[in-house]
């Protein structure tokens, strides 16, 4: 019933826009939360042979309120399942101790992060004050 209500006011939206948006590849992504929203970071990891530790280049991050976040949590597991139905079975990347592990590590100073990039000036907001 959801994923109708969803597909069905996505449809309309379509029909409505023409733009395109843009795709980018994600193959790095951080999260945190708070009592009021879910942040997620999106990137790409860039290996580096000189220094072998490579480098993450974060081009999005999305906000979102926890009601949102739980719905777009139900959306993937719907999504997954239904391509590993179509599929078969999606390889894991790793094999951590604790499958926690891969999504935690990244955390780190992510909230002094986010707070100081919503404190920033936004590129755009700039733009229209010229």
């Amino acid at each position: 019933m959801l994923m109708d209500r969803l597909k069905s006011v996505r449809d309309k939206d379509r029909t409505q826009s023409h733009e395109v948006a843009a795709a980018l590849y994600v193959n790095y992504f951080e999260m945190g939360q708070n009592p009021f929203e879910f942040l997620i970071d999106f990137g790409q990891y860039h290996p580096s042979a000189a220094d072998g530790e490579g480098a993450t280049a974060i081009h999005s991050r999305i906000a979102m309120a926890p009601p949102y976040a739980k719905m777009l949590s139900e959306l993937l597991a719907h999504s997954i399942r239904t391509h590993e139905a179509e599929h078969g079975p999606i390889d894991t990347i790793s094999t951590p101790t604790n499958p926690m592990d891969s999504v935690l590590s990244p955390l780190g100073d992510f909230e002094a992060r986010a707070r100081a990039l919503r404190a920033a000036p936004h590129p755009l907001h700039s733009l229209k004050d010229r």
